[in-house]
């Protein structure tokens, strides 16, 4: 099992959490660590970064080190610890090429096969484009997106000010309750800064982003990037007037419905939102070192019976675009994250 050690600030950095061991030409060994959790779950855009990692350092020999484009399959639940990487390929060229990669838990090996047929569990499944970003060229022209309001980079902030003191008039830190951050362990990687007066546009959360360890945020962590989201998500993806009722259910309005809209808002701590697939497309290399601060925007075009989709925009401070981002999620209770896995067999 591999070791990570904690800095003074009491986080595990990223870059000691995606730590990988390659073990043969096309198997990994990755820890997944428990800081990343939801639950008792690690986070699934976190368990995709280890996976990236190991299809990076397979690749690297091609001299492709960067992805282009990754998509998640989540057929079961990952969970603390190590974890088996699996590289097969499926197309190697000069420009592009991808590879299938399974992660797989449980009964693992210390030696060759490193997994048990049959009782070990494929819990992620992806393919993965790599490129070499400074390599790649061809024609670029200006699109009619760039022109919409959907592609206007929102107020940049007094990113001082965030840092020092929370807040800068415009945006505001958003609080993980000690409730929520005993189980949603994740969340406390992230500084999420929200607009002070609520979404900038209706159903759209617009957010500007650190690490809470200080650490930069690095290509490879941009799967982990476009999986992580604030507790009060919901609140901003609601129509309007749902959103009214929360915000009076918050002031402590007596009306009825505001005090139905409170007690559901209540239990956002006892749901799961599991990932169920994630495509994630990147858009330009982030500096070698890292950049300090992202914006991102989170839409969905219907939350229903229980299934959503969530789009994710990423951009830098100078408002190009970094990686775009599709899931399809569900929400359930946090009982099926939690609960003991009856079988070996991959389920949610």
């Amino acid at each position: 099992m591999m070791t990570s050690n904690k800095p003074k600030d009491g986080f595990f950095t990223f870059s000691q959490a995606t730590k990988i061991e390659k073990l043969d030409s096309h198997t990994y060994r990755a820890n997944l660590n428990e800081t990343f959790c939801i639950g008792a779950v690690p986070n699934g855009g976190y368990a995709g970064s280890c996976m990236l990692a190991a299809a990076r350092a397979h690749l690297s020999s091609r001299n492709q080190p960067d992805t282009l484009t990754a998509h998640f399959e989540f057929p079961g639940r990952t969970a603390v610890g190590p974890a088996i990487i699996v590289i097969d390929d499926v197309k190697l060229s000069r420009q592009l090429s991808t590879v299938h990669v399974t992660l797989w838990q449980g009964a693992l090996l210390p030696n060759a096969p490193w997994i048990t047929p049959s009782v070990s569990r494929r819990v992620v499944l992806a393919y993965a484009t790599n490129i070499n970003f400074g390599a790649f060229a061809g024609m670029s022209l200006p699109t009619g997106y760039e022109g919409t309001p959907a592609a206007a980079l929102p107020p940049v902030p007094d990113f001082e000010a965030l840092k020092s003191k929370g807040a800068d008039g415009t945006w505001e830190e958003t609080k993980v309750p000690e409730a929520v951050a005993a189980v949603q362990r994740s969340l406390l990687n992230w500084r999420f800064y929200e607009p002070c007066q609520g979404p900038l546009a209706p159903g759209v959360l617009d957010m500007w982003i650190c690490s809470a360890s200080g650490e930069r945020v690095t290509q490879g962590a941009l799967a982990y990037v476009v999986d992580s989201f604030p507790v009060n998500l919901h609140t901003f993806l609601a129509a309007p007037e749902l959103r009214a009722l929360l915000e009076a259910s918050q002031k402590g309005s007596t009306d009825a419905k505001a005090e139905e809209v409170r007690e559901r808002d209540q239990q956002r701590a006892t749901l799961w939102f599991p990932t169920v697939v994630m495509n994630l497309e990147v858009k330009k290399l982030l500096p070698e070192e890292g950049a300090e601060w992202l914006a991102v925007r989170v839409t969905s075009k219907q939350i229903r019976d229980g299934k959503f989709d969530l789009e994710v925009l990423v951009r830098d401070v100078e408002g190009e675009i970094v990686a775009l981002s599709h899931h399809v999620a569900m929400i359930v209770s946090l009982e099926r994250n939690t609960g003991k896995k009856g079988s070996p067999k991959p389920a949610l």
